[in-house]
Protein backbone atom coordinates (compact mmCIF):
# COMPACT_ATOMS: atom_id res chain seq x y z
CA UNK A 1 0.00 0.00 0.00
CA UNK A 2 3.02 2.54 0.52
CA UNK A 3 4.67 1.47 -2.06
CA UNK A 4 1.25 2.20 -4.37
CA UNK A 5 0.82 5.66 -2.87
CA UNK A 6 4.39 6.48 -3.78
CA UNK A 7 4.01 5.66 -7.11
CA UNK A 8 0.99 7.88 -7.64
CA UNK A 9 2.24 10.85 -5.65
CA UNK A 10 5.87 11.13 -7.21
CA UNK A 11 5.10 12.06 -10.48
CA UNK A 12 2.90 14.79 -8.96
CA UNK A 13 5.64 15.95 -6.74
CA UNK A 14 8.26 15.95 -9.99
CA UNK A 15 5.85 18.18 -11.84
CA UNK A 16 4.23 20.63 -9.57
CA UNK A 17 5.70 21.21 -6.39
CA UNK A 18 8.56 23.98 -5.91
CA UNK A 19 10.28 21.90 -2.99
CA UNK A 20 12.52 23.73 -0.79
CA UNK A 21 16.37 24.39 -0.32
CA UNK A 22 17.98 22.49 2.90
CA UNK A 23 20.50 25.15 4.49
CA UNK A 24 23.07 24.54 6.58
CA UNK A 25 22.98 27.13 9.46
CA UNK A 26 27.48 26.89 10.59
CA UNK A 27 28.54 26.49 7.29
CA UNK A 28 25.88 28.32 5.38
CA UNK A 29 25.74 25.82 2.19
CA UNK A 30 22.64 24.30 1.18
CA UNK A 31 22.14 20.20 -0.30
CA UNK A 32 22.31 19.57 -3.63
CA UNK A 33 22.19 16.23 -5.46
CA UNK A 34 24.71 15.75 -7.93
CA UNK A 35 22.01 13.71 -11.04
CA UNK A 36 24.74 11.91 -12.54
CA UNK A 37 26.03 9.76 -9.23
CA UNK A 38 23.56 10.50 -6.55
CA UNK A 39 25.96 11.84 -4.61
CA UNK A 40 24.81 14.62 -2.12
CA UNK A 41 26.76 17.47 -1.99
CA UNK A 42 27.31 21.03 0.15
CA UNK A 43 27.29 23.38 -2.67
CA UNK A 44 26.66 26.96 -2.49
CA UNK A 45 22.57 28.39 -2.06
CA UNK A 46 21.55 29.26 -4.98
CA UNK A 47 17.53 29.50 -6.00
CA UNK A 48 18.33 28.58 -9.68
CA UNK A 49 19.68 25.40 -9.05
CA UNK A 50 16.79 22.76 -9.41
CA UNK A 51 18.89 20.17 -8.03
CA UNK A 52 18.88 22.21 -4.18
CA UNK A 53 15.07 21.79 -4.23
CA UNK A 54 13.76 19.27 -1.67
CA UNK A 55 10.21 18.15 -0.98
CA UNK A 56 8.65 15.85 2.83
CA UNK A 57 7.53 12.70 0.96
CA UNK A 58 4.97 11.15 3.10
CA UNK A 59 6.03 11.46 6.84
CA UNK A 60 9.37 10.60 6.87
CA UNK A 61 11.00 10.67 2.72
CA UNK A 62 12.66 13.71 2.13
CA UNK A 63 13.14 13.76 -1.96
CA UNK A 64 15.10 15.69 -4.32
CA UNK A 65 11.66 17.24 -6.52
CA UNK A 66 13.82 17.01 -9.94
CA UNK A 67 15.47 13.45 -9.55
CA UNK A 68 12.68 11.93 -7.49
CA UNK A 69 15.15 10.12 -5.38
CA UNK A 70 15.17 10.12 -1.88
CA UNK A 71 17.50 10.87 0.51
CA UNK A 72 19.75 7.63 2.00
CA UNK A 73 21.32 7.31 5.23
CA UNK A 74 22.33 3.97 4.07
CA UNK A 75 25.88 4.95 3.85
CA UNK A 76 27.57 6.77 5.98
CA UNK A 77 30.11 8.66 3.37
CA UNK A 78 29.48 9.93 1.25
CA UNK A 79 25.90 10.61 0.93
CA UNK A 80 23.58 9.79 -1.39
CA UNK A 81 19.88 9.25 -3.02
CA UNK A 82 18.30 6.30 -3.34
CA UNK A 83 15.05 5.21 -5.57
CA UNK A 84 12.09 6.21 -2.94
CA UNK A 85 9.88 3.27 -3.95
CA UNK A 86 10.93 -0.33 -6.05
CA UNK A 87 11.38 -3.67 -5.76
CA UNK A 88 14.18 -4.42 -2.56
CA UNK A 89 14.47 -1.41 -1.70
CA UNK A 90 14.95 -0.68 2.30
CA UNK A 91 12.49 1.75 3.38
CA UNK A 92 13.63 2.69 6.72
CA UNK A 93 17.14 3.57 5.33
CA UNK A 94 15.22 6.38 3.36
CA UNK A 95 13.21 7.37 7.04
CA UNK A 96 14.14 10.16 8.61
CA UNK A 97 12.78 12.16 12.00
CA UNK A 98 13.25 16.07 12.28
CA UNK A 99 13.89 17.72 15.47
CA UNK A 100 14.86 20.90 16.15
CA UNK A 101 16.23 21.62 13.09
CA UNK A 102 18.39 18.60 13.25
CA UNK A 103 17.95 15.69 10.18
CA UNK A 104 17.89 11.95 12.28
CA UNK A 105 17.73 8.68 10.68
CA UNK A 106 15.42 6.48 11.86
CA UNK A 107 16.84 3.26 10.50
CA UNK A 108 20.86 4.51 12.57
CA UNK A 109 19.95 7.34 14.89
CA UNK A 110 22.42 9.58 13.09
CA UNK A 111 22.78 13.01 12.60
CA UNK A 112 23.25 14.42 8.72
CA UNK A 113 25.91 17.08 9.91
CA UNK A 114 28.70 18.77 7.97
CA UNK A 115 32.73 17.46 8.52
CA UNK A 116 34.96 20.22 7.15
CA UNK A 117 33.08 20.61 3.51
CA UNK A 118 32.03 17.18 3.55
CA UNK A 119 28.43 16.13 4.29
CA UNK A 120 28.53 12.92 6.77
CA UNK A 121 26.28 10.87 9.15
CA UNK A 122 27.34 11.38 12.80
CA UNK A 123 26.16 10.18 16.10
CA UNK A 124 26.91 13.98 17.59
CA UNK A 125 27.94 16.84 15.95
CA UNK A 126 27.62 20.69 16.65
CA UNK A 127 27.61 21.15 12.72
CA UNK A 128 24.36 19.32 11.92
CA UNK A 129 21.56 22.37 12.04
CA UNK A 130 19.25 22.70 9.33
CA UNK A 131 16.88 25.14 8.28
CA UNK A 132 14.67 25.50 5.09
CA UNK A 133 15.98 28.73 3.41
CA UNK A 134 12.53 29.42 2.04
CA UNK A 135 10.88 28.51 4.84
CA UNK A 136 12.66 28.77 8.03
CA UNK A 137 12.16 26.22 9.95
CA UNK A 138 12.94 22.83 8.21
CA UNK A 139 10.94 20.69 10.70
CA UNK A 140 7.68 23.18 10.00
CA UNK A 141 4.62 21.30 9.02
CA UNK A 142 4.23 23.48 6.17
CA UNK A 143 7.23 21.97 4.23
CA UNK A 144 5.74 18.64 4.61
CA UNK A 145 4.03 17.84 1.11
CA UNK A 146 2.13 15.30 2.92
CA UNK A 147 0.99 14.16 6.06
CA UNK A 148 -1.39 12.26 6.76
CA UNK A 149 -4.05 12.84 3.98
CA UNK A 150 -5.05 9.30 2.02
CA UNK A 151 -6.20 12.20 -1.04
CA UNK A 152 -3.85 12.86 -3.42
CA UNK A 153 -5.25 16.12 -4.31
CA UNK A 154 -4.35 17.48 -0.69
CA UNK A 155 -0.88 16.55 -1.51
CA UNK A 156 -0.86 18.91 -5.06
CA UNK A 157 -2.76 21.30 -3.47
CA UNK A 158 0.03 21.51 -0.64
CA UNK A 159 2.62 21.69 -3.38
CA UNK A 160 0.93 24.39 -4.89
CA UNK A 161 0.50 26.61 -2.32
CA UNK A 162 4.29 25.85 -0.79
CA UNK A 163 5.33 27.05 -4.87
CA UNK A 164 3.51 30.37 -4.01
CA UNK A 165 4.54 31.23 -0.47
CA UNK A 166 7.36 33.52 -1.29
CA UNK A 167 7.25 36.23 -3.45
CA UNK A 168 8.98 37.54 -6.36
CA UNK A 169 10.64 40.41 -3.95
CA UNK A 170 12.14 37.71 -1.48
CA UNK A 171 13.32 35.50 -4.07
CA UNK A 172 15.70 38.22 -5.59
CA UNK A 173 16.74 38.98 -1.89
CA UNK A 174 17.46 35.58 -1.47
CA UNK A 175 19.64 35.32 -4.94
CA UNK A 176 21.02 38.37 -4.33
CA UNK A 177 22.18 37.20 -0.37
CA UNK A 178 23.47 33.45 -2.02
CA UNK A 179 24.91 35.14 -5.12
CA UNK A 180 28.48 33.86 -6.68
CA UNK A 181 30.92 36.54 -7.10
CA UNK A 182 33.87 36.27 -8.91
CA UNK A 183 36.87 37.05 -6.03
CA UNK A 184 39.57 37.86 -8.52
CA UNK A 185 38.43 41.93 -8.68
CA UNK A 186 38.64 41.78 -4.89
CA UNK A 187 41.99 40.03 -4.85
CA UNK A 188 43.20 43.07 -7.09
CA UNK A 189 41.73 45.25 -5.41
CA UNK A 190 43.37 43.67 -1.76
CA UNK A 191 46.54 43.80 -3.90
CA UNK A 192 46.24 47.67 -4.73
CA UNK A 193 44.75 48.72 -1.06
CA UNK A 194 48.39 46.44 -0.05
CA UNK A 195 50.64 48.37 -2.56
CA UNK A 196 49.47 51.46 -1.26
CA UNK A 197 49.90 50.34 2.47
CA UNK A 198 53.66 49.88 1.20
CA UNK A 199 54.32 53.12 -0.22
CA UNK A 200 52.81 54.77 2.71
CA UNK A 201 55.01 53.26 4.90
CA UNK A 202 58.12 53.87 2.99
CA UNK A 203 57.49 57.25 3.14
CA UNK A 204 56.65 57.44 6.65
CA UNK A 205 60.12 55.59 6.99
CA UNK A 206 61.77 58.12 4.77
CA UNK A 207 60.82 61.14 6.58
CA UNK A 208 61.31 59.48 9.96
CA UNK A 209 65.08 59.19 8.99
CA UNK A 210 65.17 62.68 7.11
CA UNK A 211 63.55 64.13 9.95
CA UNK A 212 66.77 62.46 12.77
CA UNK A 213 69.23 63.48 10.13
CA UNK A 214 67.81 67.34 10.47
CA UNK A 215 67.64 66.59 14.25
CA UNK A 216 71.09 65.51 14.73
CA UNK A 217 72.44 68.59 12.30
CA UNK A 218 70.85 71.22 14.42
CA UNK A 219 72.40 69.21 17.52
CA UNK A 220 75.67 69.42 16.33
CA UNK A 221 75.23 72.96 14.93
CA UNK A 222 74.24 74.17 18.21
CA UNK A 223 77.14 72.81 19.82
CA UNK A 224 79.29 74.66 17.60
CA UNK A 225 77.90 78.36 18.32
CA UNK A 226 77.80 77.01 21.83
CA UNK A 227 81.23 76.43 21.58
CA UNK A 228 82.17 79.53 19.53
CA UNK A 229 80.37 81.59 22.54
CA UNK A 230 82.41 80.21 24.52
CA UNK A 231 85.72 81.01 23.15
CA UNK A 232 84.76 84.30 22.03
CA UNK A 233 84.06 85.02 26.00
CA UNK A 234 87.54 83.54 26.42
CA UNK A 235 89.13 86.04 24.02
CA UNK A 236 87.47 88.90 25.82
CA UNK A 237 88.70 88.29 29.26
CA UNK A 238 92.70 87.01 28.34
CA UNK A 239 93.47 90.56 27.17
CA UNK A 240 92.30 92.62 29.66
CA UNK A 241 93.72 90.25 31.78
CA UNK A 242 97.30 91.13 29.99
CA UNK A 243 96.69 94.54 30.19
CA UNK A 244 97.47 94.08 34.21
CA UNK A 245 100.82 93.84 35.67
CA UNK A 246 101.77 90.75 37.46
CA UNK A 247 101.27 90.97 41.10
CA UNK A 248 105.02 90.79 41.73
CA UNK A 249 106.18 93.26 39.46
CA UNK A 250 103.41 95.64 40.66
CA UNK A 251 105.17 94.79 44.28
CA UNK A 252 108.60 95.85 42.95
CA UNK A 253 107.46 98.90 41.45
CA UNK A 254 105.97 100.08 45.12
CA UNK A 255 109.36 98.64 47.01
CA UNK A 256 111.40 100.74 44.83
CA UNK A 257 108.99 104.14 45.11
CA UNK A 258 109.37 103.74 48.80
CA UNK A 259 113.53 103.38 48.70
CA UNK A 260 113.46 106.44 46.35
CA UNK A 261 111.22 108.76 48.71
CA UNK A 262 113.26 107.61 51.68
CA UNK A 263 116.92 108.38 50.09
CA UNK A 264 115.55 111.84 48.88
CA UNK A 265 114.25 112.69 52.75
CA UNK A 266 117.65 111.45 54.06
CA UNK A 267 119.70 113.66 51.42
CA UNK A 268 117.10 116.64 52.44
CA UNK A 269 117.97 116.11 56.00
CA UNK A 270 121.75 116.30 55.21
CA UNK A 271 121.41 119.79 53.24
CA UNK A 272 119.67 121.14 56.32
CA UNK A 273 121.79 120.19 59.04
CA UNK A 274 124.92 120.82 56.56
Amino acid sequence: MFEAWIVLFLPLLAAGARGFMVHNMQRSLCLEETPATGEVLLKSCSLDSESQQWAWVDQGLLMCVPSSRCLSALQREPVHTGPCWGPGVDVRGLMWDCDRGRLISRNSSMLLSVDGGRLTLAHDSKHSKWKSLDEGDICHERLRSKRASKHPEEFELASAEQSSDMTEEQRAYLRWFYRTEDPTIWTFVLLGLAFVCLLVGFLLLGMGAMANKSRRKIAKYKAAAAGTQRSEELETIVPLREDQPPPTQRGGERAQSRAHHGHMERREHLLLVL
